[in-house]
């Protein structure tokens, strides 16, 4: 990367930061480009030549962590992580997608909570929606059910999106993300084993 490159890339990150401490203090709607400039130790011709208005920070940040979940969300197998989960042990590939979201547990906070981007929750599910839950159709009849199936995603993607969301608005530094995890399986171990009881 050229050192142009690499001042544009800085220069960039920083004002997506100022982005977040903003909508924490005043929220979305009330963010300026002048206190973004200035949260982020820049004039505001500086902010001009790399974004044209808020809009467009929050669209690149975004991208920028979607791109990222996504990158670790790719790996999870949903029958090997089943399989996995029977057994009692952490499935190693949600691991490190919940280490992803608490790397940047500050942002996907803000951004999910009532004063960042209604959109965001929504696009989070589409990423656990499309890169696992697809791959559920292999099991069983009922999956062929293309109805059934999108009510199917949608449950597991609000599931997934609701546990990470109360992890997140406890604030996580109480809660590892081994223990999340173990959270997670012991919750889908419990439907599971709801299904099987024979009453």
């Amino acid at each position: 990367m050229s050192i142009h490159k690499m001042m544009n890339f800085e220069t960039k990150s920083t004002i997506k930061n100022a982005l977040i401490i903003q909508i924490e203090e005043v929220g979305f709607e009330r963010v300026t480009v002048k206190n973004l400039a200035s949260t982020a130790n820049i004039n505001r011709g500086t902010f001009y030549l790399h974004y044209k208005d808020k809009f467009e920070v929050m669209e690149d940040l975004q991208q920028e962590l979607l791109n990222e979940l996504e990158s670790y969300v790719k790996h999870v197998q949903p029958l090997e992580a089943f399989h996995i989960l029977k057994t009692g042990q952490l499935y190693q590939p949600f691991v490190e997608v919940i280490t992803c979201i608490k790397e940047h547990a500050t942002a996907f906070r803000v951004i999910l909570g009532e004063q960042g981007s209604p959109a965001f929750s929504k696009r989070m599910k589409e990423v656990f929606s499309n890169q696992i839950l697809d791959r559920l159709s292999v099991i069983g009849e009922e999956l062929q059910d293309s109805e059934f199936q999108q009510y199917l995603k949608a449950f597991l993607a609000s599931a997934i999106l609701g546990v990470i969301q109360e992890w997140l608005d406890r604030g996580n530094e109480d809660v590892s993300v081994e223990e999340l995890a173990t959270i997670h399986s012991r919750l889908l171990r419990f439907i599971g084993n709801l299904t099987s009881t024979q009453y």
